[in-house]
Order: C-alpha cells, then sequence, then structure tokens
C-alpha cells in the first residue's frame, strides 16, 4: 500500500481522491509533487473529483465511490 509523504499530504494542491487516482494510475509521489507544483504555478487549485462523470471514472480505477 503505498502512505502519502509528508509533502504530499502538506501540498496546496493535494486531495485524497486525486492522489489515489494518479498512484493507481502508476505515478510515483515525486511525479505527483512535480504535477501538482505546476498547476499550482498556473493558480490551479486542487483536482476535486466531485462531478458524476469524474466520480465514476475515480470509481474505475481506484474502487473508490
Amino acid at each position: 500500500m503505498n502512505h502519502a509523504t509528508d509533502a504530499i499530504l502538506n501540498h496546496r494542491n493535494y486531495d485524497a481522491d486525486d492522489h489515489a487516482y494518479l498512484v493507481a494510475k502508476g505515478w510515483t509521489d515525486a511525479e505527483i509533487l512535480v504535477r501538482w507544483d505546476a498547476e499550482a504555478k498556473t493558480g490551479n487549485g486542487p483536482c476535486r473529483w466531485q462531478s458524476v462523470s469524474a466520480r465514476s471514472k475515480l470509481a474505475a480505477v481506484t474502487g473508490r465511490h
């Protein structure tokens, strides 16, 4: 099981569902941090998996609902 590092958990773009999705897709925490840093630098906040289609995609990849 992948345990998120403090850098992940304390990142301004941290979202548990987004992290779970990216890990399930094979991303490392280091790769996730690079992505989130780039998104934050351009003013984008965390990815929230709230729409019906997003929740379906999340569930298909991670089993989370």
